[in-house]
């Protein structure tokens, strides 16, 4: 019994040593052998990390089962890291590898020369095709017409939920120009695609957080096990799904192809590859990065702007002196017979305050996606090792206390100066991430958030049901996006 406890101590004693954080890296812990320093389950991600940061500082280590992370906490870092050459790459996580088929496809979850090709063929397209220019406003005003008209005669005067009618709106815009294709809202095609886009998003970012970092599970682990826990073969299910949505897509444009007259992303990137297989299908590398890119715009275009609305009506069913203000001033600027426009933006200056503070304040994506480190890099004096993953803290950024001066509340008063001017360039915003990998739809997200928001705020009054008391909850569970708790509200005509 007594060599048991000797070899079991030595074990232990072992696995302690060779667990050691390496005294070059940034301050911090590895925690526990095997499992490392994982976040509390009770805790959300950006609350752990602000623990952490309290402790070590603004940059400091920690390790969540095999995988080594160092975490910015300090806006400045984050910018100086995030410019540098050698943060861009992804780690090698399951999750991200499902994503891209387990290949290397599209933008958001690569890196290298595929990132780097992808990345600027969709600026050209995109910006080509109007994105940033107001020539996409009327496309945009269109379906925000269209969403107002659907909640008011499904929404109205009763305790509702702002379902996926939002995310159909929003996707038409990033749809048409992709692929010349809307869906009617309420379509039951756009809509079970919604759904299955909402169980992989939560595969994505809950269950399969433990083969990100325990790799080693999906080589040891049984299929049904994986199956059974993780969902996997449920997750493989639902992207094929949209693999065979991008691929009837491409298809159709393959048959109707006019190289004189291009409509949309697709016909470009079929005039850029025209190499064909023996079926006269693009080839397997061609296929597989369109249909890599065709994925990510359709989730960014579903999730990103639409949660970004919710968390918009909900803040503002919280905070009414906030909304009534935003309402008055679009009462003053824009006449009730037409939608707000672009050319008002100038004269609403308080209302763009709001949509940036409910930027601020929800901070959709809390740690933006996660870098890794493609080669050994000194940082700031210290030593980050090739495969590190890198972290940022953008939520703990949009609500430090020392910088906000009502960090957890909503305050448009935040993006105005001294005069009521916008003052929208601010030190510790980062809500569409920053450096080499900003979101390239940033420009097409905050055009969509501007004409949807004031089309809904000129429509309605936003109110909370009959004794109910609202509060801006998020899932402490999910590791990627932070997405309001389904919530109700009372829409009441204005207009």
């Amino acid at each position: 019994m007594f060599l048991e406890i000797l070899l079991l101590v030595l074990l232990l004693a072992l696995l302690s040593f060779l667990n050691r954080k390496p005294s070059s890296m940034p301050p911090g812990s590895f925690g526990w052998p095997v499992i490392g320093e994982l976040p509390p389950r009770k805790l959300s991600l950006s609350e752990h990390m602000k623990n952490l940061s309290r402790r070590y500082g603004n940059i400091f280590t920690t390790k969540w089962g095999a995988r080594t992370f160092v975490v910015f906490a300090d806006f400045d870092l984050i910018k100086k890291a995030f410019q540098h050459p050698d943060f861009q790459g992804r780690p090698d996580f399951f999750s991200f590898k499902l994503l891209q088929k387990f290949g290397r496809r599209g933008v958001a979850f690569t890196d290298g020369a595929e990132w780097s090709e992808n990345r600027r063929f969709l600026l050209r397209q995109l910006k080509s095709l109007g994105m940033g220019k107001t020539v996409l406003e009327d496309s945009i005003q269109q379906e925000a017409s269209l969403l107002v008209g659907h909640l008011e005669r499904t929404c109205l005067d009763k305790p509702a939920v702002m379902d996926c009618a939002i995310n159909t709106s929003v996707v038409n815009v990033i749809w048409q120009m992709f692929a010349s294709t809307r869906y009617e809202v309420g379509d039951s095609e756009i809509v079970k695609y919604f759904e299955d886009m909402d169980v992989l998003i939560d595969i994505v970012q809950k269950r399969m957080f433990f083969l990100d970092i325990f790799p080693v599970l999906t080589n040891v682990l049984p299929k049904f096990i994986l199956n059974m826990f993780v969902d996997v073969k449920l997750a493989e299910r639902y992207l094929q799904k949209l693999t065979r949505m991008s691929e009837d897509k491409i298809r159709e444009h393959l048959a109707s192809l006019d190289p004189g007259n291009p409509r949309d992303v697709i016909d470009h990137f079929l005039l850029e590859k025209p190499d064909r297989d023996s079926t006269g299908y693009l080839t397997e590398h061609d296929a597989d990065q369109l249909h890599g890119m065709m994925i990510e715009m359709f989730m960014a275009g579903s999730e990103t702007t639409s949660s970004t609305l919710r968390w918009m009506v909900l803040l503002l069913t919280i905070y009414p002196d906030v909304q009534a203000k935003a309402q008055r001033c679009l009462d003053e600027v824009v006449p009730l017979t037409r939608l707000p426009c672009l050319a008002d933006k100038p004269q609403l200056e308080y209302v763009d305050a709001m949509l940036l503070d409910v930027l601020r304040l929800s901070s959709l994506v809390p740690t933006s996606l996660i870098h890794g480190s493609t080669s050994d890099v000194v940082f700031e004096g210290y030593n980050i090792p090739k495969g590190t993953c890198l972290l940022v803290c953008s939520e703990l950024c949009q609500k430090n206390k020392s910088f906000w001066e009502k960090p957890d509340q909503l305050y448009p008063e935040h993006f105005l100066d001294e005069n009521g001017k916008l003052d929208g360039k601010k030190e510790n915003f980062l809500p569409f991430s920053i450096g080499r990998r900003q979101c390239l739809g940033e420009s097409l997200a905050r055009m969509e958030l501007f004409l949807f928001a004031t089309a809904i705020l000129q429509r309605f009054k936003i109110e909370a049901p009959e004794g109910a008391r609202l509060e801006p909850k998020t899932d402490p569970f999910s590791t990627v996006l932070n997405l309001p708790v389904k919530f109700e509200v009372v829409l009441r005509k204005r207009i």
